[in-house]
């Protein structure tokens, strides 16, 4: 595991007082060191866009690439190393990775991944997470498929999967918020129960405005949404 490179630097203040203040006594005193707080250091990583392995999977490809490195960089955990600074580039995704190149540029990670799109309108997507000073894999690649208006969520899922293998934490992208859509003036305002994906895209209305709505909550499964509703 990378948990180790998730380094904790702890903040370090001296007193104001001199190092080796005279005491009442006449005699020098301790030095005194007071650590307020810690500081995380984000962990640089790079993720090029996925290889396009049909010509139209090419439009997902950088689409979900794109949506990966949102996830990880809006946790504060993560810094990405932009691609004007990639030495090297994928082309292949079963090509092997040169990680002297990635280690120049002092990326801990490398996510690399390939996207197809097949007759049935399904979108296949395959990662792997390397560990480049390590110069090994970080656990298995994986491939994950769905339909294209399901891009964003084989996005999060693979988020997910990078969060969880590099931090040992429960992953959270790939989860969805239920809530009250408010619109219209303040002495006619429309209520509406809407679900979104955690980062607010994907909304969808699950109730017109004929009625006024509060409270929604997820069932236990999840499967379902239980609200209060004056009709």
């Amino acid at each position: 595991m990378m948990r180790y490179m998730l380094s904790l630097l702890a903040a370090v203040f001296m007193l104001a007082a001199p190092a080796f203040a005279q005491d009442q006594d006449g005699d020098d005193g301790p030095l005194r060191i007071e650590i307020t707080e810690g500081v995380i250091e984000p962990l640089p990583y790079a993720v090029p866009s996925f290889v396009a392995d049909t010509a139209a999977a090419s439009e997902w490809a950088d689409k979900i690439s794109r949506v990966i490195a949102s996830d990880l960089n809006g946790t504060g955990l993560f810094r990405e190393i932009p691609a004007e600074a990639h030495i090297a580039r994928i082309t292949s995704f079963s090509s092997p990775v040169q990680f002297s190149d990635w280690k120049a540029i002092n990326a801990q990670a490398l996510i690399t991944g390939s996207v197809r799109t097949e007759a049935s309108g399904r979108i296949v997507v395959s990662f792997r997470l390397y560990d480049v000073f390590a110069g090994q894999e970080l656990g298995d690649g994986l491939q994950l498929a769905g339909t294209e208006q399901g891009w964003r969520r084989i996005a999060h899922k693979v988020a997910d999967q990078v969060y969880s293998r590099l931090t040992g934490e429960d992953p959270y992208f790939d989860s969805r918020v239920v809530y009250v859509a408010e619109s219209g003036p303040k002495d006619a305002r429309q209520k509406r129960l809407a679900i979104m994906d955690y980062d607010g895209a994907n909304v969808t209305y699950l109730t017109d405005d004929s009625s006024l709505v509060l409270a929604p909550r997820f069932s236990p499964q999840g499967d379902q949404v239980l609200y209060t509703s004056y009709e």
